[in-house]
């Protein structure tokens, strides 16, 4: 069998695996990859990488604060070796006991706001900023509270106009499951004005650099830090958490709201039974929130 570097394999595993999958996060994880990994490892015989090479990697990672990326880095090279023993390229995953040398993180809660009042005033700062397709991005990522990589990986064929319904497909959710955004009437207003920016696209969100190929993500936190917002105050998966606790406030019913978030009944026995895609009530619930968020903005404006 020929040899193959580990920049091969690694790419070979990335095409056949977790490409199939998410392509944004695909493409995102490529990325990191590069720009981490492959400068040190690409060009070596991946029979001849150890532990400690890695472990050289993944500390300088940690030394930037980025201690989820560390482990998400060790996890691609971990599958790539596994693929590798598949293959007949090694004979070993030396990444299967770095685990223990990586420090520990407790993850924390996603910085949200909370408050009507406040929400009242990002609004009118989302209102007030002046690159429209930013501002746009924003308003849609508040209204349909989805996960940024699923709204910057939007397409406009996802879009069913007549039914006022955006249709995600399963290949795009982190769950892998279909799932339903109602549009509320203020939701279609921002993508019809959207649609005259970008509707001749394959995206919502085109690249700036590359129109073949959506935004990513973080473009959502860097428009909340131009409008005057820190991380620790709120972040783009911060909007999920804002309308699931203002919409409970509101009396919303907690399922109704999960299913919105596309969480699953971590109950499998239940989950299995739960047909009802509760449809008519999300989207009563998602034009409320339209409407709140309307009501709150037009009063941070007015000073109230």
């Amino acid at each position: 069998m020929a040899r193959i570097l580990f920049g091969e394999l690694l790419r070979e595993w990335w095409e056949r695996y977790l490409l199939q999958g998410c392509e944004a996060y695909a493409l995102e994880s490529w990325k990191r990859l590069e720009i981490d990994v492959l400068p040190v490892l690409g060009q070596k015989d991946p029979r001849k990488i150890t532990p400690p090479m890695i472990l050289a990697i993944l500390r300088k990672i940690e030394a930037r604060g980025t201690y989820v990326k560390a482990r998400k880095i060790k996890s691609h090279i971990s599958q790539a070796m596994r693929y590798g023993i598949a293959c007949g390229h090694v004979t070993s995953d030396p990444t299967r006991d770095i685990g223990f040398a990586l420090t520990r993180y407790k993850s924390r809660p996603r910085a949200a706001i909370t408050e009507p009042r406040e929400i009242g005033l990002l609004m009118k700062k989302i209102e007030e900023y002046r690159f429209r397709q930013r501002r746009l991005s924003l308003k849609l990522a508040v209204l349909t509270f989805v996960r940024a990589g699923e709204l910057v990986g939007a397409e406009w064929s996802e879009i069913k106009w007549d039914a006022n319904l955006w249709r995600i497909p399963p290949e795009k959710m982190k769950m892998k499951r279909p799932h339903l955004v109602p549009l509320a009437t203020q939701t279609l207003d921002v993508l019809r004005e959207l649609q005259k920016l970008t509707g001749k696209y394959r995206w919502l969100f085109p690249s700036r650099w590359d129109r073949n190929r959506h935004e990513n993500a973080c473009v959502l936190t860097s428009a909340l830090r131009a409008i005057g917002y820190e991380k620790a105050v709120v972040c783009a998966h911060g909007f999920r958490a804002m309308a699931a606790t203002t919409l409970s406030d509101m009396g919303w019913p907690s399922e109704v709201i999960e299913r919105q978030l596309a969480h699953i009944d971590q109950n499998r026995v239940r989950a299995a039974y739960q047909r009802s895609e509760l449809m008519d009530d999300r989207r009563r619930m998602m034009q409320a929130w339209a409407d709140f968020l309307d009501l709150k903005c037009a009063h941070a404006i007015l000073g109230r």
